[in-house]
């Protein structure tokens, strides 16, 4: 029983609130604080902040949409409702090389498929990989406000499998095709990107990015431009009371600029733990309408965001 009880009590210690105001501002500042509010890190929302930190998520979606169907020779034949259903997970971390300066790299795969016969013919299944690197400038510009800027490079494969689309080029053809295809893409974004403190307990950041994307396929490119704006709230029951508990709410919205026209909305909420300021537990719920890329689909979809972040300033 002791050999257990070790373990178990580290573990306690681990995730036990904070309970005295002495230990928290012991030693340097962290670089997430402006004012009397402790900033809560969270994946789906850019901040100007400079902390070393290592990161994991994953993340799980469920949506629909409506869809054409097709026969084999690829024409359009009715409209039914595709249900598909995602996995995602990313692996980051940042350097602090400075208060004013990061770096960071991160790693992320996506699979997502058609849930039902008619977008599993449609859509198929599809796998995406990216490899990342972005730095971050940022500068404290007040007691309580925070101006950064940050640019960042992802990178990387994409491969589908879609049967339906191999058997109407098979046709096109006259020749057998693989139904497998893949294609790579670059996307560079700057963006803007503001936090302040409102009061204890209370903070709220505003960001601005722009996203030039090119995509490769058959040794054919496109080129992909979007604009993002967001606005989120957090806030920290510990720093009012005594509750380990941060909340928080965003809302996004992107707009393309090339001749391919779409819009995306996201409207999410996140619970965290907040009893350790250098452990960060959450779980992010959003909704999210975006394209799919195919056939024109744009997807309504609900996904939950698992993350754990260990910070080191």
């Amino acid at each position: 029983m002791h050999r257990l009880a070790r373990p178990l009590f580290a573990l306690g210690l681990l995730l036990a609130p904070v309970t005295g105001r002495a230990e928290e501002v012991t030693g340097a500042p962290p670089l997430r604080k402006l004012g009397e509010h402790l900033f809560i890190p969270r994946e789906e929302v850019l901040d100007p902040f400079t902390t070393s930190y290592v990161a994991s998520t994953s993340g799980f979606s469920y949506g629909g949409a409506a869809g054409p169907t097709f026969d084999v020779n690829g024409q359009q034949v009715d409209i039914e409702d595709y249900q598909i259903v995602a996995y995602s997970q990313l692996f980051a971390a940042q350097w602090a090389v400075a208060d004013w300066w990061a770096l960071r790299l991160y790693a992320s795969g996506l699979v997502y498929s058609g849930a039902n016969a008619p977008a599993a013919a449609g859509i198929g299944v599809n796998g995406v990989m990216r490899g990342g690197a972005g730095t971050t400038f940022s500068f404290q510009l007040a007691p309580t406000f925070r101006l950064g800027a940050l640019i960042d490079v992802a990178f990387g494969p994409s491969v589908g499998i879609n049967l339906l689309e191999s058997i109407r080029q098979s046709i096109d053809s006259g020749s057998v095709k693989t139904p497998v295809t893949s294609t790579s893409s670059t996307t560079v974004t700057p963006a803007l990107s503001a936090a302040w403190t409102i009061s204890r307990g209370f903070g709220a950041l505003i960001n601005v990015a722009y996203s030039h994307g090119i995509v490769e396929a058959n040794f054919v490119s496109t080129d992909l431009d979007m604009l993002s704006l967001q606005a989120a709230l957090d806030l920290d029951l510990r720093e009012l009371g005594s509750i380990p508990l941060g909340l928080g709410l965003n809302y996004s919205a992107g707009y393309s600029l090339g001749e391919e026209r779409f819009r995306r909305y996201v409207l999410g909420a996140g619970f965290f733990y907040t009893g350790r300021q250098e452990l960060t537990l959450g779980l992010e719920l959003a909704y999210r309408r975006a394209p799919l890329g195919v056939k024109d689909v744009f997807v309504k979809a609900i996904y939950a965001l698992f993350s754990l972040r260990y910070s080191f300033n």
